[in-house]
């Protein structure tokens, strides 16, 4: 199956080339580095340092590494790969002097080789779902040791991959060692391949000091984060008298900041006016979209309930309810989180967060809890401990890395 792969993927350059440069024309795309796409480097390269290779597909799985980039970012070259435009952004903004930054090619075998043979990494850390067959068949030809982190496969994925068991298996058996980012991503993934998988914890939830908030006091702020699709509106529309019965600042943080002009057409329409964060010195009202990344850190730390998307619609599997929670927020999430299942359990178990099954139910939870000052400062301090857990073993993680690079 891999031998038709390869194939499939040579036998579609142009229509690879030719998507790239309409890309390029509706702006998705980089239209100065997109050469990298092709396995072309548009960066010299240090030769002074090993080459420690982080592959994550996006700004969240990136993320994950800041406890690997913090550790090493002196000690290795460190080579940061991923797919997106929006992440490169990212990465130039806050860690362009701890890593250098390509686009990862396109998973065809010239443009693999090509970039392996000019970067030659000594270590590849690969973050979470993203399998390149190609490149990972590349990686295994040159000897090249690679460990696969956060290793993840939801309920849905796990039924297609059914059907092609061995292709799965295959590509997986270029990893050196595996590490799921849940046990029930261990368990699908052992079914799904028989091999050996280690779990040391969740790698998003890596941390390298302990959570604490002081002093906080009832805001009123509440935010919408890490929204999608339809999810922004179906929210607002819920809660659209108790914004105005409290009088509430809300924070919206859409997930793809690119949807943010349909967003502001649809909340018009709901007689809302929004600002723009990146304009707020100038006009704020009652809902302001945050529109640019890097800064839900700093809206978490004022809100005192944290609606989370991603979680109200099926397919997506909801995300990190962690990240509000170290800053001791109420989190509030729907049903739908196949990512995050085994996390989601625990804090209920802890009430610690609150899981709801329809929006209706968003704007029920919101009044209890606005109207009780006691159970609202209750749950923020259960989150917060919560979020203080022991989630990953990183020293298990910094011991693998070491001896695999040397």
């Amino acid at each position: 199956m891999l031998r038709i792969y390869q194939i499939l993927s040579t036998l579609l350059i142009p229509v690879i080339i030719l998507n790239i440069f309409i890309r390029i024309y509706r702006k998705k795309e980089d239209r100065v580095r997109f050469i990298e796409r092709f396995g072309k480097p548009t960066v010299k390269k240090n030769t002074e340092k090993k080459i420690l290779w982080i592959h994550a597909a996006s700004i969240g799985e990136f993320k994950s590494s800041d406890l690997i980039i913090d550790k090493y970012h002196k000690v290795f070259n460190i080579l940061v790969t991923t797919t997106t435009k929006s992440s490169a952004d990212y990465i130039k903004e806050f860690y362009k002097n701890k890593v250098v930054h390509q686009y990862i090619p396109f998973d065809v075998s010239i443009w693999c080789s090509r970039f392996l043979n000019f970067w030659k990494p000594n270590l590849i850390l690969w973050i979470e779902s993203d399998i390149w067959p190609n490149m990972l068949n590349k990686i295994r030809e040159k000897d090249i040791n690679c460990l696969y982190l956060n290793a993840r496969i939801s309920p849905n994925s796990f039924k297609k991959w059914k059907n092609a068991k061995k292709f799965y298996k295959n590509s997986l058996k270029n990893f050196n060692k595996i590490f799921a980012q849940s046990t029930d991503d261990k368990k699908r993934i052992h079914e799904l391949t028989n091999l050996k998988i280690d779990y040391i914890g969740n790698l998003k939830l890596a941390k390298t000091k302990l959570n604490s908030v002081t002093n906080r006091e009832q805001s009123n702020i509440i935010m919408i984060a890490s929204t999608h699709s339809n999810e922004e509106i179906e929210i607002i529309k819920s809660i659209k008298k108790t914004i105005l019965e409290f009088n509430l600042k809300i924070y919206l943080a859409p997930r793809h900041p690119e949807r943010i002009y349909t967003i502001t057409q649809e909340l018009d329409k709901e007689g809302f006016s929004i600002s723009l964060e990146s304009k707020k010195a100038v006009e704020e009202n009652n809902i302001v979209i945050i529109d640019s990344f890097g800064k839900l850190d700093q809206f978490f730390k004022i809100s005192d309930l944290v609606i989370l998307g991603g979680s109200f619609l099926e397919n997506i599997g909801g995300h990190n309810p962690i990240e509000p929670a170290c800053y001791g927020c109420v989190v509030i999430s729907g049903k739908y989180v196949d990512n995050w299942t085994n996390i989601y359990e625990d804090m209920v178990k802890a009430n610690s967060c609150i899981i709801v099954n329809t929006f209706k139910e968003i704007d029920i939870k919101m009044k209890e809890l606005l109207n009780n000052n006691f159970e609202i400062k209750k749950i923020q301090k259960n989150a917060l401990d919560f979020s203080n857990g022991p989630f990953f073993e990183k020293e298990q993680l910094f011991h693998d890395i070491e001896v695999y690079i040397n």
